[in-house]
């Protein structure tokens, strides 16, 4: 998957349409937080890009290393503002969906197929998480200002079943459903984008993320 790609989920939510879970750590990691295999129906496989920030940047080398270069950037960036760790999990409907999202070419925004892509971040303490999370900056293509600033309707606050600090859109747009959760819990800040699940399935893969922060 490229970083283009990841934003062209963002962008078409925003403008086109105006195995079981690890043992728990000693204290949640990005990886025990992160969208799991029994968090998904039935028939989603874990793509090999899923992984710790760094291997996803290693991987992106050969297929689009523009996009490696810009994930490391914002990566940098990122940490200056106090993130310490990152994960990503990326999940769909068939291993060879898995090796097409890794293309350049890929337009992820366009996929009819079952996509989940999350990434999610830790930051040295909550104020940090909770900086991130209102600041009009991106992270890795997403924030909650672009979702509330890009015309639809949102969900925001707890009436997202989430946290305070959390912000859902959740429509169809033709014959796609796009599903997309910005959120901030202690000293987490969650991003989520589904394609083609239904909104209950959708639903319970941030919930099952959000119960796993302590």
């Amino acid at each position: 998957m490229t970083r283009s790609s990841i934003a062209a989920v963002m962008t078409a939510m925003t403008f086109v349409a105006c195995g079981g879970s690890p043992a728990a750590p000693q204290g949640p990691t990005t990886a025990y937080v992160a969208a799991q295999r029994a968090d998904m129906p039935s028939g989603m496989t874990k793509c090999d890009l899923t992984g710790d920030i760094n291997n996803f940047i290693r991987q992106e080398q050969t297929p689009d290393p523009n996009a490696s270069k810009t994930t490391a950037t914002e990566w940098q960036d990122a940490k200056k503002n106090g993130a310490t760790a990152a994960y990503v999990a990326l999940y769909t409907d068939s291993s060879q969906h898995c090796s097409a999202a890794k293309s350049s070419s890929a337009d992820l925004s366009a996929a009819t197929y079952k996509l989940v892509v999350n990434f999610v971040i830790q930051f040295k303490d909550e104020k940090s998480a909770a900086t991130g999370y209102k600041s009009e900056n991106t992270i890795f293509g997403f924030s909650a200002s672009t979702l509330r600033s890009g015309g639809n309707a949102v969900q925001e606050g707890t009436s997202t079943g989430l946290t305070a600090n959390s912000i859902v859109l959740s429509r169809p747009v033709g014959d796609q459903t796009f599903y997309i959760a910005v959120w901030q819990k202690k000293a987490f800040m969650v991003i989520l984008a589904i394609l083609n699940l239904d909104p209950a399935a959708s639903k319970k893969v941030a919930t099952a993320e959000n119960d796993r922060i302590k």
